[in-house]
């Protein structure tokens, strides 16, 4: 009779493991792709803002020509990599200047890469009151539209804008204008 009670009464387990696997495995899986997700989200973001201060860096080490200068955003792209920063991204570097204290700043000169200036946050109108009078300010826009990696094959995801700017005083010179040679 013991027998017979012992197996009625014995726990059979031998499923149960595959069905916790089977419960626990989509979850695991989100997990991981939205950790990778974010983790590149974050590296993109970082990389955009090395390349705007990376270029701000180089453009305002001297007087350049816009040959000169259209080559240095052209490098972006070697900046931005391993984004594809020809396709979702533009560069656009604008130099400012104050005349004096009652006039608003203004804009000496704007150049891009690969797009228009048209998407431009900075104007004379909305630049900080710090800007000393005849000093330029050289500011770096780097616009990118970030597409997710895995997550937007299987979801809808929107697209993410990132926008990087970095400010800069000219070195050498003040920059006032960008000769064609």
């Amino acid at each position: 009779m013991y027998k017979f009670l012992k197996t009625i009464f014995q726990k059979e387990d031998g499923g149960l493991a595959a069905i916790e696997f089977a419960l626990i495995l989509p979850v695991l899986v989100l997990t991981l792709v939205g950790i990778f997700e974010v983790t590149y989200f974050v590296y993109c973001n970082n990389k955009m803002n090395r390349a705007a201060q990376g270029i701000s860096n180089i453009v305002t080490r001297g007087n350049l020509t816009k040959p000169q200068v259209d080559s240095i955003l052209q490098s972006s792209v070697l900046i931005a990599q391993p984004f594809q920063f020809s396709s979702f991204g533009n560069v656009i570097v604008t130099a400012v200047s104050k005349a004096s204290s009652t006039l608003p700043a203004t804009v000496l000169w704007r150049d891009s890469y690969p797009g228009g200036t048209g998407g431009s946050k900075i104007s004379g109108g909305s630049l900080p009151s710090g800007i000393t009078i005849g000093q330029t300010v050289v500011f770096t826009e780097v616009f990118y539209t970030y597409q997710p990696v895995i997550t937007n094959s299987y979801f809808s995801i929107n697209n993410v804008n990132i926008y990087a700017l970095a400010v800069a005083v000219p070195r050498t010179g003040q920059m006032t204008t960008l000769p064609s040679s």
